[in-house]
């Protein structure tokens, strides 16, 4: 079985496209999380998970809940200039139908493929921590796995929100995995290319591919150019998306 691992896609559709187009049909999906906010297309990254017709484990994330939040309070519809931020650009293209598809999304699903038994969420705690030990594997699994276990490989977890790929091998049948973000990286990390894993009849593979980031750049250019947005989003947005070399680059 062929699984796309992604995480974090954060309405970047350029970047879901080039990983498509690069990895070609897969048996199984399986996204940790983070559809909207930052980038500039939400409506695609809504649909493509409302339409996806594969099979697929679709969770939610904090973006996710701050979006659904946010446009549900109506607080987009008042904010501007130097208030605004991309979450509010999001909440504008969006509708009432695709956040009730955002709401309607699981915080945890479990699965079984090729022999191991997968739990993917898209954080373990409120901030940006990590499964240290194999007791807290094990508490965590017990929580959160749902009757009888049907892989005999071992126990997987796959988690996204630190945007950091990473696999962490704790003791006996424990794996921590998360593919890092399929869209832009943490200001200590420049690399701008979109972040995934895939793993093949239980092979894990950490890949990565480039994808062209003009579209992102010219709406935040527009932005720019009137003072429609806060001058520290259109840096974060420069940084992960743009050139800049780190998050706080002079505009």
């Amino acid at each position: 079985m062929r699984i796309l691992v992604i995480s974090d896609l954060h309405s970047n559709r350029q970047a879901l496209e080039a990983v498509l187009a690069k990895e070609g049909d897969v048996d199984f999906l399986a996204f940790a999380g983070d559809v909207v906010d930052y980038g500039v297309d939400p409506v695609y990254a809504v649909d493509f998970f409302r339409s996806y017709g594969g099979r697929a484990a679709i969770v939610r994330g904090n973006h996710d809940d701050h979006l659904i939040n946010v446009y549900r309070s109506g607080e987009w519809k008042r904010v501007q200039g130097e208030e605004f931020k991309w979450i509010h650009h999001n909440c504008r293209l969006l509708d009432d139908e695709r956040v009730a598809f955002l709401d309607s999304l699981p915080y945890h699903i479990q699965f079984t493929a090729d022999g191991y038994d997968y739990i993917i969420q898209h954080q373990y705690d409120d901030k940006y921590g990590i499964i240290e030990s194999p007791y807290a594997f094990d508490n965590y699994w017990n929580e959160h796995w749902k009757g009888e276990r049907k892989g005999t490989l071992g126990r997987r977890m796959i988690f996204g929100h630190s945007h950091r790929q990473c696999e962490h091998i704790l003791q006996g049948d424990r794996l921590w995995l998360n593919p890092g973000s399929i869209s832009y990286r943490r200001p200590d990390d420049p690399d701008k290319s979109a972040q995934y894993m895939l793993i093949e009849d239980g092979e894990i593979s950490f890949r990565s591919c480039p994808y062209d980031r003009s579209v992102q750049k010219a709406v935040a250019d527009s932005y720019r150019a009137d003072g429609g947005m806060m001058r520290t989003e259109i840096q974060d947005f420069m940084f992960f998306f743009g050139d800049a070399k780190t998050s706080r680059d002079p505009l």
